[in-house]
């Protein structure tokens, strides 16, 4: 009756009634937001396209998300999206300030590959974890010239936009050999295990299972569409090769391809199913790839991943940790379980196309089977 509003609400009836909620949910409620309320993604793209053009709806917007998504926010502000006009101004600066072309054609060489590399996303973990790549694979003076090209770049780029991010980037990296990972002490496995059941979503705990039992660099999983995913065979082909880089498959166990399909694969489809709609919409204007996107095994936010892995991992190690600890750990594990150390390199992409074609030009053959078998035989057992 009260809800029909037959009966009126007595002083008494609401007095009852806030028993049950907390100091927070009030506090909710007296600004008007309704606690727990589910708003769909048409509704928050709506949101976003009315502060755009509404002062008074932008202000009101920025106050709330200040509020609540202050974390959120503080990723947000250690990222440099590049674009092509960023690369062409550093150009004409260079010039401008009489640089030699071959330096500067040698310095935009360094900074494309390293853009490649990195989605052209600037953060400070993100240049850590590819000078990390770098230096595994013994490119001391690819490491000097990218960190040294990179530095001018964000300097001449950023610091006369935005002080606070390029102070953050340009002090992230130096132009120094990188050997950082060397002086730290690898987690146990029973410490990974603790930190995967602590992790908070089942992307991140997805992402973690595939960097430490696959000993995979920490942007391949972000390389793999859900068609190179094969979970009959227990087999995802990564089947990218570069200038330094030859990854071409990683295996799952049983058990984790079991989990992938009773606990990931739900949310994986919810999340595609509705969000693509909002996307090929394009309220916003932004002409995004929808259906590379869709594609994706892993489509949920890399920075989000990242943070939440190495949030949990603090917690457990009592210290920082980097996300290319992994592939370490993969690597020294499968080694001190008798594994060849040709087999841990073909695992882990460090062999050359040329020794291992068949990998790379057949779907599956004998060679594939040979290193499933020492996979599942030797591999960690961090997930499940």
């Amino acid at each position: 009756m009260m809800r029909n509003r037959q009966v009126r609400v007595s002083d008494n009836i609401l007095c009852m009634a806030l028993k049950f909620i907390t100091e927070d949910e009030l506090k909710l409620l007296l600004k008007g937001i309704i606690p727990e309320a589910r708003a769909t993604f048409n509704d928050i793209v709506k949101v976003i396209a009315t502060a755009r053009v509404d002062p008074v709806a932008r202000e009101f917007l920025f106050g709330l998300i200040k509020e609540y998504l202050a974390d959120y926010i503080g990723t947000l502000q250690q990222t440099w999206h590049v674009t092509e006009k960023d690369i062409e101004d550093f150009t004409k600066v260079k010039r401008m300030k009489g640089l030699a072309e071959k330096t500067i054609k040698d310095q935009l060489r360094y900074i494309r590959r390293a853009l490649a590399e990195l989605d052209w996303t600037l953060t400070p973990d993100g240049i850590r974890e590819y000078l990390a790549e770098l230096a595994e694979e013994g490119e001391n003076a690819v490491i000097t010239h990218t960190t040294v090209s990179l530095k001018s770049f964000i300097k001449t780029m950023l610091k006369p936009k935005d002080p606070f991010l390029f102070s953050l980037l340009y002090n992230s990296f130096t132009t120094i050999r990188f050997k950082s990972h060397n002086r730290i002490k690898l987690p146990t496995i029973e410490e990974l295990r603790q930190i995967w059941r602590g992790l908070p979503t089942i992307g991140s705990r997805l992402y973690f299972t595939l960097l430490a039992e696959c000993g995979l660099r920490p942007s391949e999983p972000f390389l793999v569409s859900i068609d190179d995913v094969d979970l009959e065979r227990g087999m995802i082909r990564i089947g990218k090769i570069t200038e330094t880089k030859r990854s071409f498959i990683a295996f799952l166990r049983p058990e984790v391809t079991n989990w992938v399909k009773r606990e990931y694969l739900p949310i994986r489809e919810s999340l595609v199913r509705a969000k693509i709609d909002v996307l090929r919409a394009d309220f916003l204007g932004i002409k995004p790839n929808v259906e590379d996107w869709a594609r994706r095994f892993i489509p949920f936010d890399r920075d989000r991943l990242r943070r939440e892995i190495k949030e949990t991992a603090r917690q457990v190690l009592g210290r920082e940790f980097e996300l290319y600890e992994l592939r370490k750990f993969f690597a020294t594990w499968m080694v001190s379980q008798g594994v060849p150390e040709s087999i841990v390199n073909t695992l882990q992409g460090r062999a050359p196309p040329s020794k291992f074609r068949i990998l790379v030009e057949h779907y599956w053959s004998p060679r594939h089977e040979e290193l499933k078998q020492w996979y599942l035989k030797h591999a960690p057992r961090v997930c499940c």
